[in-house]
């Protein structure tokens, strides 16, 4: 005999469940829903599973988790990136599972996780300890946030370097007290098709000073092209996100030929696929109409100028090349 107060009458059908069933009713509010009591059925992973993904398997995984709302499968390939590429692959791993652990109520298993994995913390930036403590600290209240942890959540995902990151933990964060905002996924996936000559002006300037820079390292400004917003940005290195470039110059010559070919012609364009192929050792017998055809075939900007100077010496035909090769560099990023 079914009790209607107790039992769900779509689980003892054979059916999906239906707890609207049951929180009808007044004991719910006291005892805990029946979602409360029933086995979590989250996907999980094991280390030989995570073994035979690629990286890239892995990660596609972990977005699959923040879909379906499953943090413990999240937490099983942070933990195993973690364990095998260590804090310097990525602070993320760090601060996600630390949010992670304390969100699934299992602050003693990370503490015994970290202590068993206490070489791999050896050197982490200060800034990512004070993160993963904060997180820790939210993840074990989540979602019964305060303001001032509202804040730095909302805070952390309004940073490119992090947005991401929360973007992919926060699945549920409409349970939050009060609605936040931050950089999404989506935001970040945005691709360009206009760019203007006052873009590629200034990205040129932005591979010529790059290219200047004596000191490099986590601190060193650089100028980084910003795809979300389609523009130019200054910041140090060990701050540049999701969706930012640093303008290196590092051109696809497959891209420029393709550029030089629509806008002056096949005379220009061999000239510049001969001297393309001169500068990479062991391909100066490869035929050149196989050559151009090549995909990230890569070459520094400074080639390409250089021989565009020894083609032509009108200073506005030069200005154009310095836009084609800006516009190259533009095309591969918003792909």
């Amino acid at each position: 005999m079914i009790n209607n107060e107790f039992d769900d009458y779509f689980s003892l059908l054979g059916n999906d469940y239906d707890d609207n069933i049951i929180e009808l009713y007044p004991f719910a509010e006291a005892f805990g829903t029946p979602d409360m009591f029933r086995p979590d059925k989250s996907r999980r992973y094991d280390e030989e599973e995570l073994e035979n993904m690629s990286v890239q398997e892995r990660y596609d995984e972990r977005i699959r988790c923040s879909k379906e709302r499953n943090p413990l499968g999240q937490r099983d390939i942070f933990l195993y990136d973690f364990k095998k590429f260590g804090i310097y692959a990525s602070g993320d791993s760090l601060i996600a599972l630390t949010f992670l652990f304390g969100r699934t109520d299992a602050v003693d298993e990370l503490m015994s996780m970290l202590q068993e994995n206490r070489l791999l913390l050896l050197e982490v930036e200060r800034e990512t300890v004070c993160i993963s403590e904060k997180m820790l600290q939210i993840g074990m209240k989540y979602p019964d946030l305060d303001d001032e942890e509202l804040d730095y959540l909302e805070g952390l995902y309004n940073q490119t370097k992090y947005c991401a990151l929360i973007d992919e933990l926060l699945f549920d964060k409409e349970k939050l007290p009060r609605s936040i905002t931050g950089i999404t996924r989506n935001d970040l996936s945005k691709r360009n098709e206009d760019f203007p000559d006052s873009l590629k002006d200034n990205l040129f300037n932005a591979f010529e000073k790059n290219s200047e820079v004596q000191i490099n390292n986590e601190y060193t400004e650089w100028l980084v092209y910003d795809r979300r917003n389609n523009t130019i940005i200054r910041k140090p290195y060990n701050q540049v996100g999701s969706g930012e470039f640093v303008a290196s110059g590092s051109i696809d010559a497959f891209i420029f030929f393709n550029l030089i070919e629509e806008k002056y012609g096949e005379d220009c364009l061999q000239f510049f696929v001969n001297r393309v192929k001169n500068t990479k050792p062991g391909y100066t017998d490869v035929k050149s109409e196989m050559f151009r055809k090549w995909k990230h075939n890569w070459i520094d900007f400074r080639y390409l100028l250089q021989f565009a100077e020894d083609y032509w010496t009108d200073e506005k035909r030069i200005n154009e090349i310095k836009r084609l090769i800006a516009l190259a560099y533009l095309i591969q990023l918003n792909k």
